[in-house]
């Protein structure tokens, strides 16, 4: 199933509960508290490890973090952000995806 990430991601952020940040997601991820982490093409790599050493799905976002946020209606740049409830979004079919 193809889904529109943009709209997922509106959605997520609408819908669900979403927090935004890197430290946020690094300190959620190894919490076992993110569903989901969301991560810019452009993150930082010490940022990326960080995440990637939790067990918590990852989806590399197809975009720089100057992209990710206003698709996530911010008007600043995000680099990570953390679904820990995707609300009506099927944002949760790409957590396999990565």
């Amino acid at each position: 199933m193809d889904i529109n990430i943009d709209r997922a991601l509106i959605k997520a952020v609408k819908t669900g509960k979403v927090i935004i940040g890197s430290k946020k997601a690094i300190e959620l991820s190894k919490a076992d508290e993110a569903k989901m982490i969301v991560i810019a093409n452009n993150c930082p790599e010490d940022t990326r490890k960080k995440i990637e050493s939790s067990n918590v799905p990852i989806y590399v976002y197809d975009g720089t973090s100057r992209e990710l946020g206003p698709v996530c209606g911010k008007p600043f740049l995000i680099a990570a952000m953390t679904i820990l409830d995707a609300g009506e979004s099927d944002i949760m079919t790409l957590a396999d995806k990565t």
